[in-house]
């Protein structure tokens, strides 16, 4: 690293940052809303006890478990169960059991939860179409594709485990119909889990998938910036059937693209898809990267506006001097921050709690003209000047021009400050810069309520995004907050411990159980075969141990079920006048089956086979050593 690391500016830091994160887990995070990966950064910057972006770029070179922990704090994992109980309700209602009616028979139905996280959302809409299909008393094949960039999210998902706080998300009625509450935890049933298929994917690089009736992508898009939105919409509109369904977060709207996804329900969120729409995908290159203010050592990334001593004093006092009328210097808070002149007949302080706002102490004849040109003043960058207003002063009545008049900075800098003056008299108009206007108060106001009616449209799209950002700020703490129960879990007891472990195993091979009990069946099916035609079996390794036996032949070899595994040589049998070791031995040998009579000490006969243990890969694993009751046979075969 060069000596002269302090030279990066900020952005090429954050874009080493970016950098090391997309090579060690494959996520380019450019364009993720940037107040967001900020705030990440920020926190990792005071836990690492890191002076600067730079340097904490310089971390993350050399230190691969630090770009995780970073990785995984930006990609928060908050959901829960029907979050926002209502809109669930309507999607339940309105949308899927219009899917579940119009699927035909043989036609599978295909849902993705896009960003699922540990897959709350997805075992969700699963269980809603099982509701609505017992409902309807219709069986349909649905698939939920849930999918995540988040790859230990998807392994928890997937294993369909939840703690014991799923019990406020959850109904009662559903908890005992989905659910099977092992020790202090929830296991989503079988036939749940099998609706849904979870897999890593970026959904932003990877295929999307096809055909769908229904996508479901709540609460992801506002990590986003709008470059990453107008893409994941485009997929979308790729991925949709004509007249599939798009169920957005609360904070979220498609209302940008209405010829494409038209509002079903506009308050839950839900759009339908018109498949013959257009939506204008963003170029895929050459994006401009916006810029990132400076980290100072004290770890904290500043606010936009900061409290800046430009020295007003010799900078506006020389600047006024050749104005002799009365005047204010207005901020960019509309606050008074010195008087000139004889003021008093333009502006009075009122008792009560003391303020300098302009607003709250100019004359009230004065109130619209004011704020007209003021905020044209700012808007234009220009000197405007109002003539022939007239006034009611404590002095007595006077007409006025009033001139707004922006302040030049030094070096450029910004500050926003306004002179107004209130000129009685004034020289000819022609010495006069700027928008010269003759005072109509029906002009002036018409002009004010259309500056207004423009500043509550920005204000309300200010606060849209403020909203957004409150959305964002709330999942973080939601993400802390579940942190802090994560790491409170973790304190348990070994025991306890151990106890999740094996019930973790359990979940894993949940889905081969039924292979299991199935091969369960065959075998208690092939024993009680065996023992109900008299016939013994005894099944030996090479090494002569005994690995498996039947009631029947355990008798004549006087065997029981701890004997398993201990060697045959050492156990008597009821054959007196046979080698029954020595023949194993020989087929073990040659692999030449043996097949007689013989007979037991109590006079009975039987049929004696001694055969290779063949394996399905014709591999010799031991031997088979079957007994027959050969009068019992022949009194079955007479009877």
């Amino acid at each position: 690293m060069p000596e002269d690391q302090d030279a990066f500016s900020d952005e090429e830091s954050l874009s080493r940052i970016y950098l090391a994160l997309k090579k060690d887990v494959g996520i380019d995070f450019t364009y993720y809303k940037r107040s967001t990966i900020l705030r990440r950064i920020e926190r990792r910057l005071m836990v690492t006890h890191t002076a600067s972006l730079a340097e904490y770029a310089n971390v993350l070179d050399t230190d691969n478990a630090e770009v995780s922990t970073l990785a995984k704090e930006i990609l928060i994992g908050v959901t829960s169960f029907f979050r926002d109980p209502a809109f669930f309700e309507v999607l339940k209602s309105r949308v899927i059991t219009s899917i579940v009616k119009n699927a035909g028979e043989r036609e599978p139905i295909r849902v993705w939860s896009a960003g699922c996280s540990t897959g709350e959302e997805a075992y969700s809409v699963a269980i809603l179409f099982r509701e609505v299909m017992e409902e309807l008393q219709i069986k349909r094949d649905v698939k939920i594709f849930a999918t995540d960039i988040d790859v230990k999210a998807i392994e928890k998902a997937g294993k369909g485990v939840f703690g014991e706080s799923i019990i406020e998300d959850v109904t009662p009625e559903r908890l005992a119909r989905f659910f099977v509450k092992r020790e202090r935890t929830y296991h989503i049933i079988k036939d749940i889990r099998q609706m849904v298929i979870f897999a890593p994917h970026n959904m932003l690089s990877d295929p999307p998938f096809g055909k769908l009736d229904l996508i479901c992508c709540r609460n992801v898009m506002i990590y986003f910036q709008p470059v990453l939105q107008r893409s994941l919409f485009a997929i979308f509109h790729t991925a949709l059937k004509n007249g599939g369904y798009l169920f957005l977060g609360k904070s979220e709207t498609a209302n940008e693209y209405p010829n494409v996804f038209q509002p079903a329900c506009s308050t839950e969120k839900i759009y339908i898809h018109n498949g013959a729409g257009k939506i204008d995908s963003p170029a895929p290159t050459s994006f401009n990267i916006p810029t990132v203010q400076a980290v100072p050592t004290r770890h904290t990334i500043p606010d936009s506006a900061r409290s800046v001593d430009y020295g007003l004093e010799s900078i506006y006092t020389n600047y006024l001097e050749r104005f002799l009328p009365a005047s204010v210097i207005i901020n960019e808070n509309n606050d008074v921050i010195h008087f000139f002149g004889n003021y008093l007949d333009f502006v009075s302080i009122a008792p009560g709690k003391a303020t300098f706002n302009l607003f709250t102490i100019v004359n009230r004849d004065l109130s619209l003209a004011a704020s007209t040109a003021l905020s044209r003043c700012r808007s234009d960058h220009e000197s405007v000047t109002y003539e022939g207003i007239r006034v009611d002063c404590p002095s007595g009545p006077k007409v006025i021009d009033l001139v707004a008049q922006p302040i030049p900075m030094p070096g450029n800098l910004d500050a926003d400050l306004v002179a107004m003056l209130f000129i009685e008299q004034r020289a000819d108009a022609q010495h006069q810069e700027g928008i010269i206007e003759k005072y109509d108060i029906e002009a002036t106001a018409a002009r004010r309520i259309a500056d207004l009616e423009s500043e509550l449209r920005e204000s309300q799209s200010d606060l849209q995004s403020t909203i957004g950002e409150l959305e964002t700020v709330n999942e973080e703490l939601q993400a802390a907050n579940e942190e802090l129960l994560t790491a409170n879990e973790e304190l348990q007891s070994s025991n306890e411990e151990l106890q999740s472990v094996n019930e973790e195993l359990y979940t894993v091979n949940s889905e081969y159980q039924q292979k299991v009990d199935e091969l369960t069946m065959t075998t208690n099916d092939l024993s009680n075969f065996l023992s109900s035609t008299m016939i013994g079996i005894l099944f030996i390794d090479e090494n002569f141990n005994i690995r498996k036996f039947t009631e029947y032949v355990g008798r004549e070899f006087q065997l029981m079920d701890h004997d398993v595994g201990r060697p045959i040589q050492i156990f008597a049998h009821s054959f007196p006048d046979e080698d029954i070791v020595g023949d194993a031995e020989t087929v073990l040998k040659n692999l030449t089956p043996i097949d007689r009579e013989i007979t037991a000490m109590n006079g009975r006969h039987y049929t004696l086979r001694i055969a290779p243990y063949r394996t399905t890969d014709n591999t010799i694993k031991g031997l088979v050593i079957t007994i027959i009751d050969s009068l019992g046979s022949e009194a079955r075969a007479h009877a």
